[in-house]
Formats: structure tokens, sequence, C-alpha cells
């Protein structure tokens, strides 16, 4: 495959390979942002105001491993996702030294750089059915706060030959915005704000998605974290929000100030 970012094709590796399962799974992460860009915005959208040609000089993807969120969905099928990638040869991340169990899915590709883990994340407490039948209980399956919200606003897209879940466009960033401040890695931090300064920039319907947005921090309990994690990274321009979607965001050709262009696409979410 030429266009497209280069490990996309392991992303297509990964989702064939899973065809079986992905009505239990919601694709996450880093490649969401992407996925909005290449395969379900309107290309002829998305640059409006900023130039033509934003699309290609801009690429929101700074990860390659793979994030996939475990629904709640009841499982009855013989095959777990373990049995299926052990059955095709993926390899293996071992997290115990020395142990076999538990492991992370690695898919590789032809060349020998071409390699990315597969994750798998749920809600805090899952049904114990979801790890021993579903994932497998040799895969590792971590559990996060609030990833209910992710799995409760989602929507199908078509990826190539498969039919792929993933968070919609608002609920991405809502979700951002609330968990970004318990990250302990700092670039991880600053990559989350990343991609919602990027959903906010380049979304087609920029409006319909804020109103969402604030939707969200109006009627869910979670939304006064998220307007204190604004309010905390965001209160001007040199805060250490805006600095660091421009440290992430890097050179632009079409914004000649992100710092301040990143202030006022999130601080627009207070008000």
């Amino acid at each position: 495959m030429v266009e497209g970012y280069p490990t996309e094709k392991l992303l297509r590796k990964v989702i064939d390979d899973l065809s079986d399962f992905l009505p239990y799974l919601v694709l996450v992460g880093g490649w969401i942002p992407y996925l909005y860009q290449k395969h379900v915005w309107p290309k002829e959208l998305t640059g409006q105001g900023l130039g033509t040609g934003v699309l290609q000089s801009s690429t929101p993807l700074t990860t390659t491993d793979m994030d996939f969120g475990v629904t709640l969905v009841s499982y009855n099928g013989d095959e777990s996702i373990a049995d299926r990638v052990r059955k095709l040869g993926y390899s293996e991340r071992h997290v115990d030294m020395g142990r076999m169990v538990p492991f992370v899915p690695v898919v590789k590709g032809k060349e020998a750089n071409e390699k990315a883990e597969v994750e798998f994340i749920t809600v805090l407490n899952p049904p114990k059915h979801i790890h021993e039948k579903l994932i497998g209980k040799e895969i590792v399956l971590n559990t996060i706060k609030h990833f209910e919200i992710v799995l409760e606003y989602t929507r199908k897209i078509e990826f190539f030959s498969q039919e792929v879940q993933i968070p919609t466009e608002s609920v991405f960033v809502f979700h951002k915005l609330l968990t970004f401040v318990l990250r302990e890695n700092e670039d991880k931090k600053r990559k989350d704000l990343y991609y919602v300064y990027f959903m906010l920039r380049f979304c087609p319907d920029k409006t319909k998605m804020v109103n969402e947005v604030k939707e969200f921090i109006e009627n869910r309990k979670e939304g006064k974290k998220v307007l204190s994690n604004i309010k905390a990274f965001f209160a001007h321009k040199d805060d250490k929000g805006p600095v660091a979607v421009e440290r992430e965001n890097g050179t632009d050709y079409f914004i000649s100030n992100v710092r301040e262009d990143a202030f006022e696409r999130i601080a627009q979410l207070l008000g």
C-alpha cells in the first residue's frame, strides 16, 4: 500500500486477523484522528480556511501501536483472541521476566522494523468472561478509569473490507480532556492534547463537534473534571496546554501561531 501512513498496512493486517472479534472491539487511541482524517472526513472539507494540501502536510499519527477497547458484550465463541494470534504466529512481549504469560501480542510486517504492539483495554472491574473467553487469560487486559464513556459512544466505519467500531469525534475529544492528566508519561500527556487540537482543527463540522463536547461537559458527571482540566492547562495562550500542543505539532505552514490557535480552539469549550 503506497498511500497513507507506512504502518497502516499493519493495522489493516490486525483488523483482518481479528475480523471475527470486531463486533466486540472498539479501536481507540492514537490511530483515531488519523482514521478520521484518511477514511471518514471528506478531504475537500477538512481544510476549510486553512489552505489546500493541509491534510497532506499534517498527520496526527504519533504511534504505531494499536489499542482496542473491549466491550462488555457476551462472547460465546470457542476461540479466544489469544488463541487466534498465537495460531497466526504473532510475536509476544512477555510482561514478567521468565514467564510466558501474560503477554502483549506483537504484529510484524515484512521489514525488520515493521512491528507494533496490540493492546486491549476495558473498564475497571470487567466481568470475568471478558478476559477468560474473549481476550484469553494469556493476554494482558488493561483496565482504566472512565473507559465506559468511550465504549458508550461509537460509530462504525468501513476500513477496507472490514467494519470497524471507533469512538465518535466528540467523545474522543471529551475523553482525552478528561484523562490526559492521569498520564504519568509527559510525552503521552502532550500527545493527548495534540490529538484534541487536531480534531478541533480539522473536523469538517467543527460547530457540531464543539456543541456535542459542551453537552457532554454539561450533562455528564465527569464534565466538571473536564472543565477543571481545561482551566488548569489553558488559562491563557502561554499556559502549559497550548505550549504542549505547539511542541507536539511542530512547524506549521498554515497556522502562524499554533500556541494561540490551540488556546482559542480548546478554550472555546469553556463557554
